[in-house]
Parts: structure tokens; C-alpha cells; sequence
């Protein structure tokens, strides 16, 4: 990938990953009711929810559809573990590839005044901007980016992928994963030291915008218009098709193989969570379910009959 263009889209690709704004800010916006796919193969079940991978502590996601759901799943599948062991991986991965050379620092890539905003941006989060000088500029990009958009919330961030875990964890069902923590970490990686730089700094001065994006995002999402969401992803990698494919297509082309093994065998209830951005589009997870010959529905919200997803039109 081209350093330049791959620097430019990440910078886009880390705010979708940083969702989150005020409860009140929906507070007019009607009762919540995120889109949920269902696909079936003869006994076999497997239901689609595309998560936000951060929400607002207080904000009420849930609707009757998908608590239904995930009660009758036997199976739940999402993007990557989370439980001590992930973490711990987590942490040995950032050891070895987030941090700079002893004596090097980000105070040499970026301008006294970047480094300044940087710095204020974790302060005022209650961070300790001292400990993360060494940060390499993709780890920094993630950490800005996540100190800006929630503060002092950061400590304590969740989202749909969590609540839906610790409920399948209670109920002792069986979770899969499609890939691992460090597979995952590793796609902010690509591009060379230049690039991670200019993405860094980009990432910087987009912030600002940041906060109404994720506002739009969260509304999008929650009100299940996945025409509205789908677009504000498309306008996001508008020009990066290239990183687009990368960071989205290209995994959900491997992740389509697992899928469609629930799908073919055993006569189970399954549940797919991952990243709302995953689903929606030509290469998108549901329209790849539609090419590969599954009947694919949305479900109904409040009441509402479930709908074709794969005709013309869907």
C-alpha cells in the first residue's frame, strides 16, 4: 500500500473506531433500534448485529429483537476475545511494537505546537502525558483520538461487543472469534514510519470535527438507517479504496468462510458481532451472505415484518 494514501484513510478509519457522544444528544431522537440480519439454512440460525464498538455508558441500545436474539443463540462469534489473556497479548504486542527507541521520543515528529495540542489533549483526559512521549505515532494516533473523544470517560469505555460477551459468558455459551488480538492491532501498523507520522498529524487537526462525526455515527446506527451509515463510511474512504480494502473488504472475505460453516452445519443458533462498518455495501458481509446463495432478512423493528435484504432494491 502507498504510505500516503493508506496515512490519510487510517487517520478517517481510527475516528469510526472512537464513537461515542453525550446521551442527550439522542435523548429527541425516538426509541433506539439498530439493524439485525438473520440468515437461515435449513436448522441452522445465524444471526448479523453490526456493533459500535464504544457507546455512551447510559445509552439503552437493546430493543426486544435483539434480546430475543441473543437468547436463542447458541453460538456467539465477534471480532476478537477480550478476555485477560487477549489483554495481556494486547500488552505484550504494545511492548514490542508501540513503543519508540529508548531516547527517541514524539517530541522529533511532530512541531512543538502538535506536540503541545497532543499532550493537552491527554492531560485534560486524566492521563499522564509523560508516559506515552515513547508512544510510536500509530499507538499515539489511537490514543489522542480516544483521550479527545471521551476524556475522562476513557478508563471506563464499552460497548455493544461487551455487553453482549459478558451476557454470553453468564450463560456459559460458546464464543468464537474471527481473528486475533494481535492480527487485529497489526492492521494499524501497515505503512511505514512517514506514513504513521502524517497520520498522526492528520489525526491531530481532524479532531476538532471529530466529536459531530461520531454524533452522526451514533445516530445513524441507532436509528438502524444504514443508508445514512453506510454512506458516511463510504464518504470516510472516499479516494482510499485501496485501505478501504484493506481494513474492511478484505477481512470480511475471510471472515465469510466461518460464517457460512455455521451456516452449513450443525443446526445451531449463532450470532455474528462485528464492527457495523463490516456490513453494509457491495462488499459489505451481507451483501457477500446474499452472493454466496443464503437467504438473507432484516429483522423487524417494533412489530414491523422482517424484509428481503438480498432483492432489488434492498
Amino acid at each position: 500500500m502507498t504510505g500516503k494514501r493508506f496515512g490519510a484513510a487510517l487517520a478517517r478509519f481510527l475516528l469510526l473506531l472512537l464513537v461515542l457522544c453525550p446521551v442527550g444528544v439522542l435523548a429527541a431522537a425516538g426509541e433506539p433500534h439498530p439493524a439485525l440480519w438473520k440468515v437461515r439454512n435449513g436448522a441452522s440460525t445465524v444471526y448479523v448485529l453490526g456493533s459500535l464498538h464504544i457507546v455512551p455508558p447510559e445509552f439503552q441500545w437493546r430493543t426486544p429483537e435483539i434480546d430475543a436474539a441473543v437468547r436463542a443463540t447458541d453460538i456467539f462469534v465477534f471480532e476478537v476475545p477480550v478476555d485477560q489473556q487477549a489483554i495481556k497479548h494486547q500488552k505484550d504486542f504494545i511492548v514490542h511494537n508501540g513503543l519508540l527507541p529508548s531516547g527517541t521520543s514524539l517530541r522529533a515528529v511532530l512541531t512543538p505546537v502538535e506536540f503541545r495540542t497532543y499532550s493537552r489533549i491527554l492531560h485534560d483526559a486524566g492521563l499522564k502525558p509523560e508516559q506515552f512521549e515513547r508512544y510510536r505515532p500509530w499507538l499515539a494516533a489511537v490514543i489522542v483520538g480516544l483521550a479527545y473523544v471521551h476524556g475522562r470517560d476513557i478508563a471506563t469505555l464499552s460497548g455493544v461487543d461487551d455487553v453482549i460477551i459478558d451476557y454470553a459468558q453468564s450463560q456459559r455459551k460458546e464464543l468464537r472469534y474471527l481473528e486475533t488480538i494481535e492480527q487485529q492491532m497489526q492492521l494499524l501498523m501497515v505503512g511505514d514510519d512517514l506514513a504513521q507520522v502524517k497520520s498522526l498529524k492528520r489525526m491531530i487537526v481532524a479532531l476538532p470535527n471529530s466529536r459531530s462525526h461520531a454524533v452522526d455515527l451514533l445516530e445513524s446506527w441507532a436509528s438502524g438507517d444504514t443508508r445514512r451509515f453506510d454512506a458516511m463510511i463510504d464518504a470516510d474512504f472516499n479516494g482510499h479504496a485501496e485501505a478501504r480494502d484493506w481494513l474492511i473488504s478484505r477481512r470480511n472475505r475471510v471472515w465469510l468462510d466461518p460464517i457460512k460453516s455455521l451456516l452449513d452445519s450443525g443446526g445451531k443458533t449463532a450470532m455474528i458481532t462485528v464492527g457495523a462498518a463490516h456490513l453494509g455495501g457491495p462488499e459489505g458481509l451481507i451483501a457477500l451472505l446474499c452472493g454466496a446463495g443464503y437467504g438473507v432478512q432484516r429483522v423487524g423493528a417494533a412489530g414491523a415484518q422482517d424484509s428481503d435484504a438480498c432483492g432489488p432494491g434492498a
